[in-house]
């Protein structure tokens, strides 16, 4: 039998051969892109390890660098008592970080000299680490100080983190600058503190205040610290005496309700709204501006001419006030409620205040044991508060009484607290608003009783207080704005109660004046870190890093 062909499968005939070629050749690329694909995986992967190591590196090496600085700075630190600091005293600084860097042994690397150099950046002087320095997590770093000569009181930080070829470089500004960490506090002091009253305090407070049976913090509820409260007392000594600062569960944490608000009792000696306590602080006393060898204010009284000058006109200006033809009045302080001619009690001290009114002073000195009363007066520039630096011979207690100042008040820096007798006492309306060449303070006052009692009657009327507010110990009342730190400086320790930093008007407070009419008002204070300490506190030339100059360089 014949076989019959069907039509077109000659035709046909090997396709699948053809298709199962194609299948492979694609079957076979996709290997080889996934090969690929998974080759470029690890290497990325590889890669990324190896950044991380680099950025690792470089921040190890950063944290080298500050650590240098910080050693620097506190290793037979340089100090100055006034509010800059000076080329000399920039070069000064160069040279022990350069000295630091080359000491400090980092990986045992030899150091060679600082060298001049020019960037894009300009010319100066550099310091680095010849090699790089190996991390035990990974990768290593090198560290260069530059410092340019158009901008000698900065120090740039350069770390370069490296691993496997791959780097990462960090960059970080150092301020050659004052030490003023006392003025990252709004409200600091050796005694205790009261904060009462239609008060905020826009930022934190600290009390070195050590006598554990008595509480070195009092606030009402009506009070706020937007900020953390600092004690150098540990939770276990407070826990062991009769009160309690804020209410803690079992575990000694503090305690929330379901909103998540802080739940006080009636037993808190800190009733208003704060962002928590902190314990066992440092004793930080050697911050400067707390102790009374860190002051020095005679460069302020000797910049005003040593002649007197009359007081009976209406300006009184360039030297020593004087008393000739200038009437007394006799007043007690403290005194009787209401009335400055009667006395507290026995124990007031009396007072022959010579009596200035109506008048502006400019830069001028107030003698010792004038004891003045200065009646609406008006205030410029400096105005120098005399009186002995070592005896209570020769004080001055003075009251001010509705008056304006729109300079600082600086006083002579006796050695211990007396507040009877070292005391400037505002009464009436106060209305401050510093325009002078020194904005750094408006009243540097150490050892002094500095009590401001109605700064300004209505609320919201421009009452700014600028700068540092420095005395043994100061009151606040009253209606103001403040835009710096108060600091109450006197170790209050040795008084029965320990004297007390009054923020708002608090009755009884085992002190010196009563409680005016007015005196109730509403205060804020903001501390302004980076404000110059003021001169006249003497503190250390630090390198101090510039947070915001931080930068990450691919």
């Amino acid at each position: 039998m014949k076989r019959v062909r069907q039509p077109g499968y000659q035709h046909h005939r090997g396709i699948a051969l053809i298709a199962a070629m194609i299948f492979l050749a694609i079957f076979a690329s996709l290997s080889v892109g996934f090969l690929s694909l998974s080759s470029a995986n690890t290497q990325m992967a590889a890669n990324h390890k190896a950044g991380n190591n680099a950025l690792n590196a470089a921040l190890s090496g950063l944290d080298c660098a500050l650590y240098v600085a910080q050693k620097a700075s506190t290793t037979n630190p340089l100090k100055t008592g006034y509010n800059y600091v000076t080329t000399t005293e920039a070069d000064t600084m160069w040279s022990k970080l350069c000295s630091q860097l080359q000491t400090v042994k980092l990986g045992n690397v030899t150091v060679p000299s600082a060298m001049a150099f020019t960037d894009a950046g300009g010319s100066g002087m550099r310091i680095r680490t010849p090699s790089y320095i190996p991390c035990q997590s990974g990768g290593a770093f090198q560290i260069t100080f530059s410092r340019y000569s158009s901008d000698p009181k900065v120090v740039v930080i350069q770390v370069t983190g490296a691993d496997g070829g791959i780097t990462r470089t960090l960059k970080l500004n150092l301020n050659i600058t004052k030490d003023a960490t006392v003025m990252n506090y709004a409200l600091a002091g050796r005694g205790r503190m009261w904060i009462t009253g239609d008060t905020t305090i826009h930022g934190s407070i600290y009390s070195s205040w050590n006598r554990a049976a008595i509480s070195p913090f009092n606030m009402t509820s009506d009070s706020r610290v937007e900020g953390t409260i600092n004690t150098v007392l540990s939770k276990d000594t407070i826990s062991a005496q009769s009160y309690q600062l804020e209410t803690l569960d079992s575990d000694g944490n503090p305690m929330f309700d379901a909103d998540g608000n802080r739940i006080y009792s009636s037993a808190d000696e800190i009733q208003g709204y704060h962002q928590g306590i902190n314990y066992g602080v440092p004793d930080q006393t050697n911050i400067p501006g707390l102790s009374i060898g860190d002051y020095n204010t005679s460069m302020y009284k000797n910049a005003i001419p040593t002649t007197t000058v009359s007081a009976t006109g209406s300006l009184v200006a360039n030297g020593r006030i004087s008393t000739t033809g200038i009437t007394k009045v006799r007043e007690y302080f403290p005194h009787a409620a209401g009335n400055y001619s009667q006395p507290a009690s026995s124990s007031s001290r009396t007072l022959d205040r010579y009596k200035y009114e109506n008048k502006t002073f400019r830069n001028v000195v107030l003698n010792s044991n004038n004891n003045a009363l200065f009646k609406n007066c008006t205030f410029e520039e400096v105005l120098y508060v005399d009186c002995s630096t070592s005896t209570s011979t020769y004080y001055n207690n003075v009251r001010f009484e509705n008056c304006t100042f729109n300079g600082v008040i600086i006083t002579n820096t006796p050695s211990n607290l007396n507040w009877q007798a070292n005391c400037l006492y505002f009464t009436g309306t106060a209305t401050f608003q510093n325009k002078s060449s020194i904005p750094e303070a408006t009243i540097l006052a150490p050892h002094f009783n500095v009590n401001l009692g109605n700064t300004n009657p209505n609320t919201g009327d421009n009452n700014v207080l600028t700068g540092a507010i420095v005395g043994g110990i100061v009151d606040v009342r009253g209606n103001a704005q403040i835009y710096g730190t108060i600091i109450s400086m006197a170790d209050t320790t040795s008084y029965t109660s320990g004297y007390v930093t009054n923020i708002g008007a608090t009755l009884n407070d085992g002190g010196s004046e009563t409680t005016e009419a007015g005196d109730i008002g509403t205060i804020e204070i903001t501390p302004a870190a980076d404000n110059m300490l003021p001169s006249g506190i003497t503190s250390p030339v630090i390198l101090k890093p510039v947070t915001n100059s931080y930068q990450e360089c691919i």
